[in-house]
């Protein structure tokens, strides 16, 4: 078993706010969204749901400050991993992406964009799990949290439908 964190990162600047796309920061309510996935992340491993091994994030200024909070409450000794490929990526990228994770991790954290982190989490949970693509198929917001478990036995498995939606935390902030 494997799981993957998909983070959306929070509510950024407008595309009109001056800069390049890249560059867009998070406005105020980002970075409270930020900081309560944070607080999310470490109460929910607190009690026992897996720990990112590693936290992967697109090079996007404004998933890169969702990524940190995160981050942060992980401890120094999970690696934050910034991956520009991930910066403009579909769904079939990240796939591709994941697949080349070691086999000794069992929990990832991917920091992105949409639409291509919703589509990755409806691409992943199985039409089985019906409960868990009626929540995903609601949305996708700022700063959403979806925890899918994956009944792989390495990352060069992960396919399609192979997960099972655990958690979908959207921050209220």
């Amino acid at each position: 078993m494997k799981y993957l964190w998909i983070l959306r990162h929070g509510k950024a600047a407008s595309k009109n706010s001056g800069g390049d796309d890249h560059s867009r920061p998070l406005t105020a309510r980002g970075r409270r969204q930020s900081a309560e996935v944070a607080t999310f992340v470490a109460d929910r491993v607190a009690s026992g749901a897996p720990a990112p091994d590693i936290v992967v994030s697109s090079s996007a200024a404004r998933a890169r400050a969702t990524a940190e909070p995160v981050h942060a409450v992980l401890g120094a000794g999970v690696p934050l991993d910034i991956e520009p490929s991930l910066y403009g990526a579909d769904a079939d990228d990240v796939v591709d992406r994941l697949r080349l994770l070691a086999d000794d991790i069992d929990a990832v954290m991917i920091v992105g964009h949409n639409p291509t982190f919703h589509e990755l989490a409806l691409l992943l949970v199985s039409p089985d799990d019906a409960p868990g693509r009626a929540r995903l198929e609601a949305g996708f917001p700022t700063a959403a949290l979806a925890l899918v478990a994956l009944d792989i036995p390495a990352w060069a498995a992960l396919a399609a439908g192979s997960g099972c939606l655990e958690e979908l935390f959207v921050p209220v902030r």
